[in-house]
């Protein structure tokens, strides 16, 4: 997703651009995404305004190269059975307002009206967060969009080819070899291979911190839910689909991933995921598992995106970051704006020197991560000591990835 952006805003720019890409378009990551805009859990202010941006650069591309639909807005409701993930969300909602965004409180059976498809808990239901502005992406429709709108612009495209070495001379980057036996001749490497960013850079000598982080999304085959928005509760998170289909996500089923690469426990996990679901959405009452994948996320220690020229040898620029389908159209922008000629201050606070010169995991600033982390530990901390895996009832609070 990060690297269609990047290479449509640059062939947009007038730039030489080839891409190349180790599998299909769209079919790693970017397809294994929960994919909804995430701007209210985005923090610092800097990586929120960034996100609110991306958002208006979403609405921009759907002018310039829609022709499919990749952009569903929705709102989302959210609640929590825990005190703390109650005081978490009070914060967020005070947060926002400061800061502009839409975000309120509703009772329970103005929730239930605004969201008929969804039977909230008693327990979980005192309190529901609403946030008006948001929607869910179909994120291969956009990357096979920009990807052809690029290489209609001059674009080169390898598929299947993915770069094996980079080469330098004098401190400077000189070319890229493929798998295939291309070698490409360049002063610039545009390192946009997500959760494979860090070995990329290291074919270039250079070192990119980045933590692999798997994890499960579900799909149910077509149902007739009449799901409309975004739902955030404890442990679970839910979003419609095309096709009436539902889609399904969980911090806690992420914690229970093996290291992989085949993920055997995956489809135990979502059917795990699936009849939670159906207490919360009973028209899914006889609906199945549509398909589900497992992709590996590439999140910076920091939880903020890692955008520029990579200390140590010239002309090697990243642009890596977790939550990449909600950010990629503002970061693919301004990288290029950067590439071709004008430094971007609001890139600034995300240089990935900052992460490169440490010798310390530094805390996460970015809140989704935050709380990805914790109730992943959480999880793992609980089944260690022999206990199980939460449950529908929820004892952990949970945030849309």
């Amino acid at each position: 997703m990060i690297g269609a952006a990047t290479a449509h805003a640059l062939a947009e720019a007038g730039a030489c651009v080839a891409v190349l890409e180790a599998a299909g378009a769209g079919s790693a990551t970017s397809a294994a995404s929960f994919a909804v805009d995430v701007s209210r859990l985005k923090t610092p202010r800097s990586l929120f305004e960034l996100a609110v941006a991306s958002t208006r650069e979403h609405e921009r591309l759907e002018r310039t190269v829609g022709r499919d639909r990749w952009r569903h807005p929705a709102g989302t409701l959210e609640c929590e059975a825990s005190e703390d993930g109650r005081r978490r969300i009070r914060a967020r909602v005070r947060r926002l307002r400061e800061w502009g965004h839409p975000a309120e409180w509703l009772p329970a059976d103005r929730a239930r009206a605004l969201e008929p498809a969804i039977d909230l808990p008693v327990g979980d239901a005192e309190e529901v967060a609403f946030f008006s502005e948001g929607a869910w992406y179909d994120p291969p429709v956009l990357v096979r969009a920009l990807f052809e709108r690029a290489r209609s612009l001059g674009a080169d495209m390898s598929w299947h080819d993915p770069a094996v070495a980079v080469d330098t001379a004098a401190g400077g980057v000189t070319g890229v070899r493929t798998a295939a036996g291309r070698r490409i001749r360049t002063r610039v490497v545009v390192d946009c291979a997500g959760p494979e960013a860090a070995h990329v850079a290291a074919l270039a000598g250079v070192r990119l911190p980045l933590r692999r982080v798997p994890g499960l999304v579900v799909t149910t085959a077509p149902a007739r839910t009449g799901l409309r928005m975004i739902i955030a509760v404890a442990g679970l998170n839910l979003r419609p689909a095309a096709d009436g289909r539902v889609v399904l996500h969980s911090w806690c089923a992420d914690a229970e991933l093996g290291p992989g690469p085949q993920w055997p426990e995956r489809d135990e996990l979502a059917a795990r995921l699936l009849a939670r679901a159906r207490r919360l959405v009973p028209a899914l009452g006889d609906v199945e598992v549509g398909f589900a994948r497992v992709g590996v996320r590439p999140v910076p220690p920091d939880g903020l995106p890692l955008v520029g020229f990579l200390p140590g040898v010239e002309g090697f620029y990243a642009v890596v970051s977790h939550s990449g389908v909600q950010l990629a159209p503002i970061l693919g922008r301004l990288a290029a704006a950067e590439l071709t000629g004008t430094r971007q201050a609001v890139l600034e606070p995300f240089r990935p020197a900052r992460s490169t010169t440490g010798h310390t995991a530094p805390e996460a600033l970015d809140e989704s991560t935050r709380v990805m982390l914790s109730q992943m530990t959480a999880t793992r901390t609980e089944e260690s000591a022999g206990g199980s895996a939460p449950r529908p009832s929820g004892e952990t609070s949970a945030a849309t990835p």
